[in-house]
């Protein structure tokens, strides 16, 4: 158990299974005394000292720094020393598959986040010098990449991946070393030179456009369509209720990147996603998080097909006992929509593309927020009309703070 405990939280953190036999686990052992300290975790790597300057200044030369990272925020109390790094040289941020809030979204630096959409990154393409930090997909060469010429570093405590039977990034210079000491590293290197001050203002100018232009975008999305909510819309509403003080599951699938755009968190640690393929992580997460956390509101955005993967009966029943209140969103299409799209991105022009149906959909579906209601006590409303959803949302939070009972929103998009 101990080292089990020991590899659970050495990098790569992640799960650790046992397997014992009946037999053995039922046989009775002597008490045992152990020293806790010679079995702690493997002690963070650092760069050296000659990498950290080599890298410092190749990124402070450079005309598009980038920096790509995924996951670096999952130590929030280290994400202040990485706006440090990129504000003091005018380095843009690009978030891929994010599972966490890597860096400010409201910071001019930030250049949104890509998922596996089917278009080239501009950010990604004019980067001259960029700077992967604990990433497993950066990018998606096939649709999206960094230009023939980019220099390109790759931190990680796993740089090479061998768990992932195909895995190249193209890096120049690649380091097994721990992404938040980096970050230091080359924040102190800097520290002793002053960066020029006109360049620096030329990329962040140059970044500040971009981000604006961006915000604007996705402002303009922001609007129901007639009388149909859809998921733009919703989380926007969302984002307007729920402020600094709730932690946000994001589960949204097909509306990943959506959630992410929208919601627009700033606070390190105010949104986390499993970080893995998963359908169904975040029923029992919700749980988790809020033991964890417990002066902090939890939000879970979902959509349907991944809220009948949490179980949700059994988890509405868990939040009860455990008093463990969260709200819950169901972003309901009626279908499997992540299939569909999948299906269609291999067979654009094949018989899934022509048919009315392909087998996806499960319209009328069941009255999930009822399902909760009846397991756990939730709160539950059903919404159809964009007109309600502020409202709806308004009580659903009370219901939550106020009276400590979980609640689900179960809201009607457009149909699969």
């Amino acid at each position: 158990m101990l080292r089990a405990l020991q590899i659970a939280h050495s990098d790569p953190k992640g799960p650790v299974y046992i397997v014992g036999a009946r037999e053995v686990m039922e046989e009775p052992v002597s008490p045992i005394q152990f020293d806790p300290d010679q079995w702690s975790s493997v002690g963070f790597t650092a760069l050296r000292a000659n990498d950290a300057a080599e890298m410092a200044g190749r990124l402070s030369q450079a005309r598009r720094p980038l920096l790509v990272t995924s996951y670096f925020g999952r130590r929030p109390g280290e994400v202040a020393g990485l706006v440090k790094l990129c504000r003091r040289i005018g380095m843009g941020v690009l978030e891929s598959v994010p599972s966490c809030v890597n860096y400010p979204h409201d910071d001019e630096l930030y250049q949104g986040n890509q998922w596996n959409e089917p278009r080239q990154n501009p950010a990604l393409a004019e980067a001259d010098v960029i700077l992967v930090l604990d990433s497993d997909v950066p990018w998606i060469p096939t649709v999206s990449r960094p230009a023939e010429n980019a220099w390109i570093y790759h931190i990680d405590v796993d740089p090479l991946k061998p768990s992932t039977p195909l895995w190249y990034i193209g890096a120049l210079s690649r380091f097994q070393a721990d992404a938040g000491i980096a970050v230091g590293q080359l924040n102190a290197y800097l520290d002793g030179k002053a960066a020029d001050p006109e360049v620096v203002e030329e990329r962040r100018r140059h970044y500040a456009a971009r981000h604006h232009e961006r915000a604007a975008r996705l402002a303009a999305r922001e609007a129901p369509d007639g009388k149909v909510i859809t998921p733009e819309f919703l989380t926007a509403c969302l984002r307007r209720q729920l402020g600094d003080d709730w932690i946000v599951l994001n589960e949204g699938i097909t509306n990943y990147a959506v959630i992410c755009d929208h919601m627009a968190r700033s606070r390190p640690g105010s949104m986390i996603a499993s970080g893995g393929g998963s359908l169904g992580w975040s029923g029992g997460a919700a749980i988790g998080v809020k033991l964890a956390h417990p002066p902090y509101n939890v939000a879970v955005l979902t959509g349907d097909g991944s809220y009948m993967f949490s179980q949700p009966s059994t988890v509405h029943w868990m939040a009860r006992r455990y008093k463990t209140p969260f709200l819950q969103v169901i972003y309901n299409n009626r279908g499997w929509k992540a299939p569909k799209l999948s299906t269609l991105a291999f067979h654009p022009d094949g018989h899934a593309s022509r048919a009315e149906d392909i087998g996806l959909s499960f319209d009328p579906p069941p009255d999930f927020a009822r399902i909760a209601k009846a397991a756990g006590g939730a709160y539950a409303r059903m919404l159809k009309d964009p007109a309600e959803v502020e409202a709806g949302i308004a009580e659903a939070i009370k219901v939550v703070c106020e009276e400590g009972r979980a609640a689900v929103l179960d809201c009607w998009l457009a149909p699969l």
